[in-house]
């Protein structure tokens, strides 16, 4: 008999600096009580197949998936009868990640299913973990947290993949609608396309086509007319300094400003507001 298997779920103590690796080989008479938790666990299932039960719902899970469940969540696993299972069980406790806690709430509860580029990088950061575990050196603990906190960005990432592909065309094309229904109020908030995309949880290459197809043009065209047409108002109508116009329009450069407005203006802001005024005067 392999004494390395086990009959029973292992314990999960986590040491003081809050990451702690389980190495759960099963054998083919493992059974695990309910079992709730004020951590985060990971569970990358090297081989086997079984089922998680996860609060309410049952989960299937085969070799190369990741299993997530949250903090104060029951759970528990059953192995298929005839392919036990060997799990490697991450732990991280919640003051790992107090720097931001909404990281908690992101998490996905349930399983990940295994999927090429993603599986392998799990399953190296994971074995990377187990190593580190095993060592003695002073660096161990920052080491582990680092490789945690990697983990808990590639599972969220993955998550927000995955929403991304369900909600479709159809989804986007709303989302990305909206956002340029509110530009005239906001343009000057904008900072670049990678960012407005990640505003949307879209992928870049997806807005940019659809921007395009809704609005005409694309983002920073479109932006840039936005900016003009409001620095052509605010000429008009007010005598504000032609810096501070250009400072509500979203130019930290004044020369930038300049020739932008001239690009699209066919004269400088100068000579627009002395435009401005003179057709006034002539009205």
């Amino acid at each position: 008999m392999d004494l390395s298997l086990t009959d029973r779920a292992l314990p999960e103590q986590l040491p003081e600096w809050g990451v702690l690796v389980l190495e759960s080989h099963h054998s083919s008479k493992f059974v695990m009580e309910w079992r709730t938790h004020s951590f985060v666990k990971i569970v990358y299932v090297l081989s086997g197949r079984g089922t998680f039960f996860i609060g309410k719902k049952e989960h299937l899970f085969t070799a190369g998936d990741v299993i997530v469940v949250p903090p104060g969540t029951r759970n528990r696993i059953v192995d298929d009868p005839v392919c036990a299972s060997s799990l490697y069980v991450c732990c991280l406790a919640r003051r790992v990640l107090r720097f931001d806690v909404s990281l908690i709430a992101q998490l996905p509860c349930g399983v990940l299913t295994r999927g090429g580029a993603f599986a392998h990088r799990v399953e190296s950061v994971v074995r990377r973990m187990v190593h580190t575990q095993q060592s003695t050196t002073r660096m161990r603990p920052i080491a582990m947290m680092t490789d945690a906190l990697k983990l808990i960005q590639m599972i969220i990432e993955k998550s927000r993949e995955t929403q991304r592909i369900a909600k479709g065309s159809t989804e986007y094309r709303r989302l990305v609608q909206q956002y340029i229904d509110s530009l005239p109020n906001r343009f000057f908030e904008e900072t670049s396309i990678d960012a407005a995309a990640d505003q949307l949880d879209i992928p870049r290459r997806t807005f940019t086509k659809l921007f395009a197809e809704i609005a005409g043009d694309t983002w920073l065209r479109y932006l840039r007319r936005l900016a003009i047409e409001h620095a052509q108002h605010r000429l008009r109508d007010t005598k504000i300094p032609i810096t501070s116009i250009a400072f509500e329009c979203g130019f930290n450069d004044l020369s930038t400003f300049y020739r932008q407005f001239n690009r699209y203006s066919g004269m400088s802001p100068g000579e627009y507001r002395a435009s401005a005024v003179l057709k006034i005067r002539n009205a």
